[in-house]
């Protein structure tokens, strides 16, 4: 039993004549006479008796034609859904990005994205670059904000925004008023950064033994948020992307441009290129792609 069988029986009980029904359906009389007679055989029961020159429906026809109807009502209910969500958009994106990206980038991008696009939800998955990254290659987020890494070699990417790190000092801090720094400077300070599972932490790591010291420790997080307010105490120093204090100032911490290998944040849009993309996910992505915020170079 198929759809076109069922619509074949329901348009013969409405007009109550093979001949006006297979006119209604513009299919030849022997096709549809053929399509309800198998329809019959697969059910073992006689739908029709002839009458007074007019199709009747038998008793089973009788059951039949109810539960028909509800099934042929959920079909179309279903076609136009479909449809529908092709042309308006609706599902869901499900996004990879660390915490700090969320904070600088996205504040008014999703809700924005959410009014243009209000039957697409947008779940948002925050953890460090290297989980999310992880993730993308395992097929459970359906696009990630992350950096620019050898890992996105067997990633499908596009550019998102080049933004410019920064050491976030203490106002009376010695370097405050610089014009730019490096790590080296900071060989004496305590460091508040992300923790093990960001990206950033790696890239700080690597640049002070590039610079021939050891960083001392006072904080490692996956928020932020902490990080500044243990500068903001004069307790520690801090490397983040310059959108997050031009997001979030607070009036006890200076920004001082970073003039080495930590001097920018090349950061993608990422994807697995092997997944499957919605088409509520492909409008998320032109949409991102369309409001793309500023470099800072």
């Amino acid at each position: 039993m198929d759809i076109k069988q069922i619509s074949y029986f329901m348009a013969v009980a409405q007009e109550g004549s093979f001949s006006r029904a297979a006119e209604k359906l513009e299919v030849s009389q022997p096709t549809l006479s053929m399509a309800v007679k198998k329809l019959e055989e697969e059910l073992g029961a006689e739908l029709f008796y002839s009458f007074n020159r007019r199709q009747n429906l038998t008793d089973e026809g009788l059951r039949l034609k109810e539960g028909a109807a509800k099934l042929l009502e959920v079909y179309q209910e279903t076609i136009e859904n479909v449809k529908l969500s092709d042309y308006v958009g609706s599902g869901a994106v499900t996004l990879g990005l660390s915490p700090l990206f969320g904070a600088c980038f996205f504040g008014d991008l999703i809700p924005s994205f959410s009014a243009a696009y209000p039957n697409i939800k947008i779940n948002m998955l925050e953890d460090g670059a290297n989980k999310i990254d992880e993730l993308v290659e395992k097929g459970e987020v359906d696009l990630a904000v992350t950096l620019n890494t050898e890992r996105m070699a067997s990633f499908a990417s596009c550019h998102f925004s080049t933004q410019r790190n920064v050491a976030l000092l203490h106002k009376k801090h010695p370097l405050a008023n610089a014009k730019s720094i490096t790590v080296a400077d900071l060989k004496e300070d305590s460091f508040a950064i992300f923790n093990q599972d960001f990206i950033l932490n790696r890239q700080i790591m690597s640049a002070c033994h590039a610079a021939g010291f050891r960083p001392k420790i006072a904080l490692l997080s996956s928020q932020w948020d902490f990080m500044v307010e243990l500068v903001s105490r004069n307790r520690a120093v801090s490397i983040l992307p310059k959108p997050v204090l031009d997001k979030h100032p607070d009036p006890n911490v200076v920004c001082v441009p970073l003039m080495d290998s930590m001097k920018y944040w090349d950061i993608v849009l990422a994807w697995n290129k092997q997944k499957y993309m919605s088409k509520s996910c492909r409008l998320f992505l032109d949409y991102v792609k369309e409001n793309l915020p500023p470099d800072d170079f």
